[in-house]
């Protein structure tokens, strides 16, 4: 019995060979002229694979490159998963009694005067006491949106 190949964009069953593309039999739709293989040859990533990833880019500062390396994926692909994954971390709430302290330009703290060092615009550093006193700096841009959540 003949195994039906459904197109992958159109789902139609109306399709023909049309040569070898990477060493596998290569499909065309004559309902969407859509060019398509069976299988997909991308590695998945599990979710100890993720976890590895999002924790070597924050915590050890590796590159995309290093990752993609390591898990066998390309870093295109470990740049869109630590971008997705940034989308869905909360933005900070800032308590309106905290203090801050402002800086213009990092040379202040340099004590030198470079044109490759600095900020472009201003940012605040506040402190947060947590728990166990511990004590967290966060540095945050002046942005529309930060203005937005302090109400300044």
């Amino acid at each position: 019995m003949k195994q039906l190949i459904k197109c992958k964009r159109c789902a139609s069953t109306n399709n023909i060979s049309n040569g070898i593309l990477r060493n596998k039999q290569s499909y065309k739709c004559k309902d969407c002229h859509y060019r398509f293989v069976i299988g997909d040859g991308r590695r998945k990533l599990s979710d100890k694979d993720i976890a590895i990833a999002i924790l070597l880019y924050s915590c050890g500062g590796c590159s995309y490159r290093f990752i993609g390396r390591l898990l066998r994926v390309s870093p295109v692909a470990i740049m869109k998963l630590i971008k997705r994954t940034a989308a869905k971390v909360p933005f900070p709430i800032f308590d309106s009694s905290l203090k801050s302290v402002s800086f213009d330009e990092m040379h202040h703290f340099l004590k030198k005067k470079a044109k490759r060092c600095g900020f472009d615009g201003q940012w605040s550093v506040f402190e947060i006491e947590l728990l166990g006193g511990l004590l967290e700096i966060v540095v945050v841009d002046h942005s529309e949106n930060f203005s937005k959540d302090l109400s300044i």
